[in-house]
This record gives structure tokens, C-alpha cells and sequence, in this order.
């Protein structure tokens, strides 16, 4: 085991600021999305629902693909160069007003994701001394402090860039900050000190065979974002595709486990199982883009201590409370591997699900008693946001730790995208999810006030469920990460 240590790589500082710019670009437009998809394209509720959650299950499911691409010819950092530029192409695309460009924009960004997104975290993954080394879980977690930095910001000022510029002017923002995020990368390059690199194995080492696997990858490139194009015109039909991709996937990783042996086996099977376990969390974590959005459209007071507050703003206070709690836990969770004390895994995940469920409760039992005139106050959102802020940090930096730590490093890249490939799948469900909140435009305030209510105390019951199936499973999953020892 490494010695304890509170100094964090030095490439962690590289890949924060890299990620902080691309998730302001990112989360420009995720902020953006479903209120474009109501209001600028004039889509139903349950059309829009089900568009986004298709393009965010699209989102993560290429993160597979490109994982395994770094993983056997690509390397970490050609693969994020690669989705950086696809990603600055498909926001270029957005800035068109036009419905076509549109789901083009969105077809080039699934698969920008997919190169970029899983190889950032996973060049982290080896910067430090082995799975054992005691910053892992702190660093991570500063890290997704940065990510949440990224998506702090577009809701601050969106809403009145839009009434200025138009949507337009919000896609415009999503291009010059991705700009920025690839000129930090170019130029701190030489932080990371080779991790990342290209495969020994890679064709890219061969002068004639790198040319001819380029030509295939940029053709393959093209015919995805084609096929994405054509999917997304079927949005509902999106899951069963997700559906099958995703038993693929996961019948492949487990022959992978197979093939290991021993102890490397049964860890790399538990994080398969910790990967399927967050599911249930990153389903209800989807409604906050969703049907939060135009719940706080629709049924929230616009107004914040005398400051007004659009619907775009709510976004703001959960990578707000991230930011706080993120440095608090990335200091506790080092005071306690100190002291051999630190909580499990798997016990972070399942109270990760359990403070995801109370936020929906909190806000059920606003809209039920406490909505006057049909509106409720923003501090139930707020409230509801603050929760589950904490929950993700339980959750999510713990579980891209654990990927690396638990995967053999042959396989990082892979297991990265099957932790992502578990959102592209909760995003698809909770697309259908978001439908029990479909409100029809003939629905008066006190109708619709009535739909959000039933729709977050049927969401609060059923992921309180899934909280309870993972504090069940935790002292399996602690063996199974531990094969010799028990963990607290």
C-alpha cells in the first residue's frame, strides 16, 4: 500500500481544468435542451421527455465504445483529442436554426461523449500508485468537484443570454467553451508524464496499418453519426436498441471476469455489480434535467429573496451543494482511510440511493401541502437539490474510484464505459419515468400541481426500495471487494 499522502498528482490539476471547461460546454446544453425541445421546437411533454432521455442514453452508451477503443488502439489521450474536436463540431452544428441540424448536433455529440468522457476519468486512474493508494477517493472526488464547477455556471446566466441573443446564443457559448477546454489540454499535455499513451499493441505504431485503421475509424465515425440521426427520429423505440447493446456489453465484460482469475475475478465482478446497482440512482437523477425543469417552469414561485429565478437557475443548486460537500467528503473520506475507519463502497452507494429518494420526498410532501395558489416556493427545490447533491457525491466520484480500482488495468477503459453505459441505460428509463409527470397544455396550475405531486412521491417510493436492496447487498459486495477481510 502506498504511504499516506495529501498531496494529489500533479496531472489531476491538467484533467480538472479540461473537464470544468468541458462540462460548462456540456451542461450549456443540457441546460438548454428540454426547454429548446418545449418551447423552440414546440414538442408534447412526453415527446421531449422521451427525446432527451433517448439522446442521453445514446450519451452514455458510445462511452463504452470509446473506452475499449482507448483501451486497445487509441490510448486515453488521442481518444479525448478525438472527442474534443467532435465535440466543438456538433455545438457548430446546434448554432444552426434548424430542426435537421438539430438532431445532427445531437448525433455528432453522442459520439463526441463517447471518445471524451470515460478517457479523462480514466487517465486519472493512473496517476496514482495502485488501487491501494489512499488519495484515490479524495482525488476523485476534488475532480468531480470540477466537473460540477462546469455545470454550476450555464444556469447563472442562460436564461438571460437566451432573452438577448436567442437559443442560439446559448449554443454559441457551448463552442467557445469547448474551445477553451481543448486549448488546456493541448497545452498541459506534458503534465500527465505518458499516462494515457498509446497502446504497445496499438496499430497506431505502424506506419501503414495507422493509415488504414484512421480511414476506418473516421468511416465508422460517419456511419454512426448517421445511424444516431436516423435513431433519434424514434425516440421510443431508443430503449429496446439501448436494451439489447447494454446485455451485449454486459455478457462481454462477463466473460471478461471469467477469464480472470482469483482475486482479480471477484473484484472485477463486484464493481460490475456496484456498476448496476447505480442505475437505480442515475434513473431518478435524470429528472432533474427533465421534469424538474418544467415542474419549476410551471409550479414554481419565480422569485428567491427578492432576486428572480427562472426555471433554467434551478440547475444551479446542485452543483452547487456538490461544490460544498465535495471538498468536506474529499477531506473525511482522507481522515478516515488515515485512520482505517473509511465507510465501504458499496455502504456510500446505498445511502448515495437513499438521499437521492428523500429529495423526492421532500418535494412530494411540498407540492402536496404547502403549494399556494398552486405554486410552490423554490426552498422545497432547493431542499429537494441539496440532498441529492449529496447523495451523487456519495455515489458517483466513489464509483469512477472504484473503477479503476477494481479493474484490471487491461480493462480500465472498457469498465469506464460500463459504468457509463449504466447511465445510458438509467437515462432511457428515466425518460419513461418523467412520462407519470406529462402534463397536457389544457391542465390548469392546480392540475398540473396535482400530476408533479403523485409523479415525486411515486419516485421517492420506488427509489427508496432500491435504497433498501442496497444496504442488503452491501456485506456480499464488501466480501467480494475484499476476498480476505472484511470491511467496515
Amino acid at each position: 500500500m502506498a504511504s499516506f499522502k495529501d498531496k494529489q498528482p500533479q496531472g489531476l490539476r491538467l484533467l480538472y481544468a479540461t473537464e470544468l471547461t468541458e462540462r460548462i460546454a456540456f451542461y450549456t446544453l443540457q441546460t438548454l435542451l428540454i426547454l429548446y425541445m418545449s418551447e423552440g421546437l414546440n414538442l408534447s411533454d412526453d415527446r421531449a421527455y422521451l427525446l432527451f432521455g433517448a439522446y442521453s442514453a445514446l450519451l452514455y452508451l458510445t462511452a463504452v465504445v470509446g473506452g475499449y477503443l482507448a483501451d486497445r488502439f487509441l490510448g486515453f489521450q488521442k481518444a479525448i483529442l478525438f472527442g474534443g474536436w467532435l465535440f466543438v463540431l456538433s455545438y457548430l452544428l446546434l448554432v444552426i436554426p434548424d430542426q435537421h441540424f438539430f438532431y445532427l448536433g445531437l448525433s455528432v455529440n453522442i459520439v463526441a461523449n463517447g471518445l471524451f468522457k470515460p478517457n479523462v476519468t480514466s487517465i486519472l486512474g493512473e496517476l496514482y500508485e495502485g488501487p491501494e493508494d489512499p488519495r484515490r477517493d479524495a482525488g476523485y472526488t476534488l475532480f468531480y468537484m470540477g466537473i460540477n464547477i462546469g455545470s454550476l455556471l450555464p444556469p447563472l446566466f442562460l436564461g438571460g443570454l437566451i432573452l438577448w441573443f436567442n437559443w442560439q446564443g446559448g449554443f454559441s457559448l457551448a463552442v467557445l467553451a469547448m474551445l477553451v477546454a481543448m486549448w488546456i489540454f493541448l497545452k498541459g499535455r506534458g503534465q500527465l508524464k505518458g499516462a494515457g499513451g498509446i497502446p504497445l499493441a496499438s496499430l497506431y505504431h505502424h506506419r501503414g496499418k495507422k493509415r488504414v485503421f484512421l480511414i476506418l475509424f473516421f468511416s465508422v465515425i460517419t456511419l454512426v453519426i448517421f445511424f444516431l440521426y436516423l435513431l433519434l427520429h424514434f425516440a421510443a423505440e431508443v430503449d429496446l436498441f439501448v436494451g439489447v447493446v447494454s446485455i451485449l456489453f454486459i455478457l462481454m465484460v462477463l466473460y471478461l471476469v471469467f477469464k480472470e482469475k482469483g482475486r482479480e475475478r471477484v473484484r472485477m465482478g463486484a464493481a460490475l455489480l456496484l456498476t448496476i446497482i447505480s442505475t437505480a440512482f442515475w434513473t431518478f437523477y435524470a429528472q432533474q434535467p427533465t421534469s424538474l425543469v418544467l415542474f419549476a417552469k410551471r409550479n414554481m414561485r419565480k422569485e428567491l429573496l427578492g432576486i428572480p429565478l427562472d426555471a433554467e437557475a434551478t440547475l444551479f443548486f446542485s452543483p452547487f451543494f456538490i461544490i460544498l460537500f465535495c471538498p468536506l467528503l474529499s477531506k473525511l473520506w482522507l481522515y478516515l482511510q488515515h485512520r482505517r475507519r473509511d465507510w465501504s463502497t458499496p455502504i456510500k452507494f446505498a445511502f448515495g440511493i437513499l438521499l437521492m429518494a428523500l429529495g423526492f420526498l421532500i418535494l412530494g410532501i411540498g407540492t402536496r401541502f404547502f403549494g399556494k395558489e398552486a405554486l410552490l416556493s423554490p426552498w422545497w427545490m432547493i431542499f429537494c437539490f441539496a440532498f441529492q447533491a449529496l447523495g451523487e457525491v456519495l455515489l458517483s466520484p466513489i464509483g469512477l474510484s472504484m473503477i479503476t480500482a477494481l479493474s484490471p488495468h487491461a480493462h480500465i477503459g472498457l469498465m469506464m464505459g460500463v459504468w457509463f453505459l449504466a447511465q445510458a441505460s438509467a437515462f432511457a428509463l428515466g425518460g419513461k419515468l418523467a412520462t407519470f409527470s406529462t402534463v397536457l397544455p389544457r391542465f390548469t396550475l392546480e392540475e398540473s400541481l396535482a400530476v408533479y405531486s403523485r409523479a415525486f412521491l411515486l419516485f421517492f417510493w420506488i427509489c427508496f426500495f432500491f435504497a433498501v436492496v442496497a444496504f442488503l447487498l452491501a456485506p456480499l459486495l464488501n466480501r467480494m471487494i475484499h476476498p480476505k477481510k472484511t470491511a467496515l
